[in-house]
């Protein structure tokens, strides 16, 4: 699953990586994104625009919006059986911008944080539905999930799924293509040889913790006795 990443850019890198515009008011650099906010996205009806949903999407037919906490992620592999995402998955797909993301790894009775990233250390962008939902006032909220598939060599030892992050030549085709079957070829795990990982500090567990220091490496009391002796 993906339930923590970091999005830390500048804006004006930003629009130039996925030549878009970004309201420099309204962007936030986040390095502790997490369910429930409002992140960034680019959706196949406003693709030259980086929007804020909140993550978690709510179907329209949802009626407590509390659901959304179990609708951060979305499985490649049932996207076209599921309701909450066969409507999405055919007319309403966006990318999410990212530079990272966390996963945890279970050792003995803990869960050790690590922090993704690509080693060119490049933005990418998540696969990803987005839905408007509407609450028993009428008033909208735009809501989103991240797209998982199998685990590729390097997320196995961490976790057997992972995100969707899509080929640089791939968001476009992602955002404008409605053929199900091409869609359904792009939603494979990601090149485990351009990717890396590392144990980061603990204080990623904490959603309103925030700043560099949550993607730096991270050296355990135990890491560190092996180096002194």
């Amino acid at each position: 699953m993906c339930g923590r990443y970091s999005f830390a850019q500048l804006s004006e890198e930003v629009e130039k990586r996925f030549k878009i515009q970004v309201d420099g008011n309204t962007y936030v650099a986040r390095y502790n994104a997490a369910p429930g906010q409002k992140l960034g996205v680019i959706t196949n009806f406003q693709p030259q625009k980086l929007n804020f949903f909140h993550w978690g999407l709510l179907p329209p037919w949802a009626k407590d919006p509390r659901m959304a906490y179990q609708m951060i992620n979305a499985r490649a592999e049932s996207l076209q059986e599921k309701p909450a995402f066969k409507k999405a998955y055919v007319s309403q797909r966006c990318i999410i911008p990212a530079d990272g993301f966390y996963e945890w790894k279970k050792v003995n009775k803990q869960k050790v944080p690590h922090y993704i990233r690509l080693k060119s250390q490049e933005m990418f962008a998540f696969a990803g539905l987005w839905e408007a939902w509407k609450d028993v006032e009428g008033k909208i909220k735009n809501t989103f999930t991240i797209i998982t598939t199998e685990a590729n060599e390097l997320m196995k030892p961490l976790h057997h799924r992972m995100p969707v992050i899509l080929p640089h030549h791939l968001e476009k085709e992602w955002l404008g293509n409605s053929r199900i079957k091409d869609l359904q070829l792009m939603l494979q795990p990601f090149d485990n040889s351009k990717m890396e990982t590392f144990e980061v500090s603990s204080l990623v567990n904490k959603a309103e913790n925030e700043g560099e220091k949550l993607i730096e490496p991270y050296q355990s009391e135990q890491q560190m006795s092996l180096f002194e002796d």
